[in-house]
C-alpha cells in the first residue's frame, strides 16, 4: 500500500482517482489547491504525488518547484496530471522536472497501473505487505442488471448497487466477490426501479449524482414502494444537503463517502442486511 497525494481543483477528479486508488489497496490523500498540496506534502510526506498542472493560483510548476526544493521530498516521484494536448507539450512537463506525465481525461482501467510504475518497488529481501498487490483489473459491466461472479446460496439475500459509472460498478462488483449475498447493478435510476419490480433486494447501495433522477430520488420511490429495503447512500459529492435531508426523513438509512476500501464495504453491508433482517422480522 502506498500513501498518494493527488493535488487537482476538480471535486470529480479526486473522487475518481481517490477511488480507483483506495480500490486497489492504496491510501490517496487529496488537496484542492497548490499551497494546500504542498503543506500536505510536507505533512504527509507521501510515497508519490499526482498534481494537476493547470491549478489557480499557484500552478503545477510552482508546485514542482517547492516541493523539488525541499531536501526531504525531492526524491518522492510527482507526476504531472494535465489535459495539456499541444505538441511540445509532454516534453515541456518532463523539461520541467515532473517524474512522468498522464494525460486527462485519465482511462480508469489503467490510471493506477500508470502511477504504480513510477512507486519504489518493494525490496526482494523484505516481505510484502499485504495490500501491495492489486486485484485484477475490473471489468466494467455490459448489462444493466449483472450478477457478481461468487456462486450464491439459491437463498441468497440481493444487494442492487446503482451508479451510472460503469467502471465503478465494476470495482464494486469486484470488492464484493465471494460474499453470500447476490450483487445486481443498474445504471441509472430509471434501471434501478426495473430491477426493483421484478428482483427482490434487501439493501440498495445508491450513487447521488446521476443523470436524469438522482439518487435520493430513487431511493424516495423505492422507500415508498419497498419500505422494508435498507436504502444507503454512496457519494463523493461536496454537497451534502439533499443526502442528509433524505436521511433526516427516513427515505435514505445511511450514507458512506467515497472512496471506501473494499474491507469497510463489506462491513457497511453486512451491518445493512442485519438491519433489513431486523426490519423484516419486527
Amino acid at each position: 500500500m502506498a500513501r498518494i497525494l493527488i493535488i487537482e481543483d476538480n471535486p470529480a477528479n479526486i473522487e475518481l482517482m481517490s477511488f480507483l486508488l483506495s480500490a486497489y489497496g492504496h491510501a490517496p490523500l487529496s488537496a484542492a489547491d497548490g499551497p494546500r498540496g504542498v503543506a500536505a506534502a510536507r505533512s504527509e510526506r507521501p510515497d508519490l504525488i499526482a498534481c494537476d498542472v493547470n491549478l489557480p493560483g499557484m500552478d503545477g510548476f510552482a508546485v514542482l518547484a517547492e516541493l523539488k526544493g525541499d531536501p526531504a521530498l525531492a526524491g518522492v516521484p510527482i507526476l504531472a496530471v494535465t489535459a495539456l494536448a499541444m505538441t511540445g507539450d509532454r516534453e515541456k512537463v518532463l523539461a520541467a522536472g515532473f517524474d512522468g506525465y498522464i494525460s486527462k481525461p485519465i482511462e480508469p482501467e489503467s490510471f493506477v497501473a500508470e502511477l504504480e510504475a513510477f512507486l519504489t518497488p518493494t525490496p526482494a529481501s523484505a516481505p510484502a505487505p499485504a495490500m501491495a498487490t492489486p486485484p485484477a483489473q475490473p471489468q466494467p459491466q455490459s448489462a444493466a442488471s449483472t450478477e457478481a461472479t461468487a456462486t450464491p446460496a439459491t437463498d441468497a439475500r440481493t444487494l442492487l448497487l446503482v451508479d451510472d459509472d460503469r467502471f465503478m460498478l465494476g470495482v464494486l462488483n469486484d470488492m464484493l466477490i465471494g460474499q453470500p449475498y447476490r450483487v445486481l447493478s443498474a445504471c441509472s435510476g430509471e434501471e434501478a426501479l426495473q430491477v426493483l419490480s421484478h428482483e427482490p433486494v434487501e439493501v440498495i447501495l445508491c450513487d447521488q449524482a446521476m443523470p436524469g433522477m438522482r439518487g435520493t430520488e430513487v431511493l424516495a420511490e423505492a422507500a415508498a414502494r419497498y419500505p422494508k429495503t435498507v436504502r444507503l447512500m454512496l457519494s463523493g459529492q461536496p454537497d451534502l444537503t439533499d443526502i442528509e435531508a433524505a436521511i433526516k426523513s427516513g427515505v435514505a438509512d445511511g450514507h458512506y463517502i467515497k472512496p471506501l476500501g473494499a474491507r469497510a464495504l463489506r462491513e457497511q453491508l453486512d451491518e445493512a442486511f442485519r438491519l433489513q433482517s431486523a426490519r423484516r422480522t419486527g
